[in-house]
């Protein structure tokens, strides 16, 4: 009897010491990162990666207070969190129409708060479609792709036209030189 326990113990530990019993082969880690999908201008998916997101808010035009002679990608001011938000059109940054020339006039766009270096600055979009996961091997760094008013906010581009990734350290970067 000890040598059949002895026999089975022996064959377990051979058995523990290759893999798991139903053979299943450890699980990778997880690399892939979250990024906020939304369309630029109509037409343009981008992205923007989702760690430097503080909320998706939306607003109603009642909620942004218009600025007088500020840059004019700038729409206004809104209070976020008690504190006042700068609202920029990211369709107006990019030198595309603005949001508020497209007809219909949007009655409840969509701000992405994004954070950079201690700043908060909202994004306005017409809205935002989805959250996606991106293995960052699969971004494309090359930023000469885009139209040269784009260039500076690209990090860069999904492989067959599934999006560019865009850059929100550029993006509030510029917003912190035109507001001063």
């Amino acid at each position: 009897m000890t040598s059949a326990i002895s026999v089975l113990e022996s064959s377990l530990k051979t058995i523990s010491a290759y893999s798991d019993p139903l053979g299943l082969e450890p699980i990778p880690d997880d690399t892939r990162q979250r990024f906020l999908r939304f369309k630029l201008s109509g037409v343009n998916e981008s992205l923007l990666p989702l760690q430097d997101i503080a909320e998706v808010k939306q607003l109603t035009t009642v909620d942004i207070l218009p600025v007088p002679e500020i840059a004019n990608s700038v729409l206004g001011a809104c209070n976020w969190r008690g504190e006042i938000l700068w609202l920029v059109d990211l369709n107006a940054l990019i030198g595309e129409p603005s949001l508020w020339d497209q007809a219909p006039l949007l009655e409840q766009p969509t701000a992405i708060v994004v954070q950079s270096a201690q700043h908060s600055i909202g994004l306005v979009v017409e809205h935002v479609d989805d959250v996606e996961l991106i293995e960052p091997g699969l971004i494309d760094q090359q930023t000469e792709l885009s139209s040269p008013t784009l260039a500076p906010y690209v990090a860069g581009y999904l492989p067959e036209h599934k999006g560019m990734v865009l850059d929100v350290e550029a993006i509030v970067e510029h917003f912190l030189q035109v507001s001063s």
